[in-house]
């Protein structure tokens, strides 16, 4: 089954600037800062493709990018990531009570690290 994009994470420097830019530039309308810093961008898109994100402050010596994936299975697939070399950045949790599990993998040699999340 093919595993579609659904959410992205942005670390920037100062996330205020970056939401100003990007709803003058994308007319997004993010949310305000919450008292993490994090701020929620529903870009919009078509309903079949219509990926939510978060800005939040960077947290020095992390990539500045997060995709997350989502799969059919997220325990084959964080297995599956191992069996490839990979290894796991996160394990699997469910962050707010009934919303979708999530992982993070990072890829050999970790060169990349991407979330896969089941719905």
């Amino acid at each position: 089954m093919p595993s579609p994009l659904v959410f992205f994470q942005l670390a920037v420097r100062d996330p205020a600037a970056t939401r100003a830019f990007l709803d003058e530039l994308f007319d997004w309308q993010p949310s305000e800062p919450d008292d993490r810093g994090m701020i929620q961008v529903q870009p919009g898109g078509p309903g079949d493709f219509d990926v939510t994100g978060t800005l939040m402050p960077l947290v020095e010596g992390r990539q500045q990018a997060t995709l997350f994936f989502r799969v059919a299975d997220l325990w084959a697939t964080v297995a599956r990531a191992e069996e490839l070399g990979g290894s796991i950045a996160m394990s699997i949790r469910q962050p707010s009570p009934g919303g979708p599990h999530l992982a993070m993998v990072r890829t050999p040699g970790d060169e990349l690290t991407i979330g896969v999340v089941q719905e």
